[in-house]
């Protein structure tokens, strides 16, 4: 096959990076439509209570690709959780639960895909706030990718792993066997948040049987306006 064009971004719920915004995700969408992305994995996605359209359903309209999207965190004016959009079609799509308490809500949407006659299995990531909580979800993923995925088979991890002192990296990679797509960037080239100041290295992309040809953050205008995270995209290869 050839290559495959992977974002991951954490959108904050379209309310921008000083987190003021009206919520309107069209300019989010406006910017991801000139990456011409085939795979993207979004986070903190809202879906209002109130008639209208999600803001899934409005990104995927603009960005011309199928949505999936599963909430997680339920509140009175709406719900939000992870959307996953892409051009290939999907052969199942499951939301598993990696909560550890009852206010910290999160989930992996895991995705099967059929990129040209590829299963290519996706799972896309928001995870817990505290190291402790962090640590019980990836042995939880790490379950759910053995369960799911043949040892050959292509596998895209990524999402907004909230790890700021970047001690998952050594377990994804050493212990379940993924490379971190962004591995040769120089350190502070991988930060995506601030996005006004990047600091700290929370999204990220992990590969196994794939091989990543380009990595980038894409930053300044009009991303570092958009959000507090600012996006990874990764051009793809499977192996």
């Amino acid at each position: 096959m050839g290559s495959l064009r992977a974002i991951t971004y954490n959108i904050r719920k379209g309310k921008g990076a000083s987190g003021r915004a009206s919520m309107a995700v069209d300019g989010v969408a406006r910017a991801l439509e000139q990456e011409r992305v085939d795979l993207l994995l979004c986070q903190e996605v809202f879906h209002g209570s109130r008639r209208g359209p999600a803001q899934s359903q409005e990104l995927a309209a603009i960005l011309g690709l199928s949505h999936y999207y599963r909430a997680n965190k339920e509140r009175r004016a709406g719900h939000h959780g992870n959307a996953v959009f892409t051009k290939y079609p999907v052969q199942a799509v499951h939301n598993h639960d990696v909560s550890t308490n009852f206010i910290e809500r999160r989930g992996v949407l895991y995705l099967k895909l059929d990129v040209d006659g590829t299963a290519l299995h996706v799972l896309n990531v928001h995870l817990g706030l505290s190291q402790r909580q962090r640590l019980t979800q990836i042995a939880r993923i790490a379950a759910i990718v053995r369960e799911a995925v043949a040892v050959r088979e292509p596998v895209i991890l990524g999402g907004d792993f909230n790890d700021w002192n970047e001690k998952l990296d050594g377990i994804i990679v050493h212990e379940l066997g993924f490379a971190n797509a962004a591995a040769n960037l120089r350190r502070e080239h991988r930060f995506t948040w601030h996005a006004r100041r990047p600091m700290f290295n929370l999204d990220r992309i992990y590969l196994r049987n794939m091989r990543a040809r380009h990595a980038e953050c894409l930053h300044g205008h009009p991303w570092r306006d958009l959000s507090d995270h600012l996006p990874l995209a990764v051009d793809l290869e499977i192996e």
